[in-house]
């Protein structure tokens, strides 16, 4: 399955890894895995509290896949310009364990046998 980005910079990493721990954020996490449990195998465009992000989950669980780590089996591709100073949502954190990327112009991100490709971006395998 496809989803077109849009020019911005964008989180992809575990949800758990930039979500703060404090209602708001625990509030939004438990909407999140509740809506993607529905069909825990489908590449999800979801929109919480008018927050737009992709999520799926990896073929190996939890783990480190491509500099890229994993406690929650699931990944998220999430354009941070649009979560500043929004208390669900860390305001400060190092790329480690996650990646960071600019995308300069549309581009597909597709997730195919679990594993992602954000088309000359990223490409991350997750068996």
């Amino acid at each position: 399955m496809q989803h077109i980005l849009t020019k911005g910079f964008y989180y992809v990493g575990d949800p758990a890894y930039i979500i703060m721990k404090n209602k708001e954020g625990n509030d939004f996490i438990e909407t999140l895995w509740k809506l993607f449990y529905k069909d825990m195998n489908k590449f999800h465009e979801l929109v919480i509290n008018d927050v737009k992000f992709y999520a799926f989950r990896t073929e190996g669980g939890d783990g480190f896949f491509d500099g890229i780590g994993t406690d929650t089996g699931v990944i998220i591709i999430l354009d941070l310009n649009q979560v500043k100073g929004n208390p669900v949502f860390k305001s400060e954190f190092r790329e480690n364990g996650c990646k960071i990327i600019h995308i300069t112009e549309d581009t597909i991100a597709e997730v195919l046998d679990f594993n992602l490709e954000i088309k000359g971006y990223l490409k991350v395998e997750t068996q």
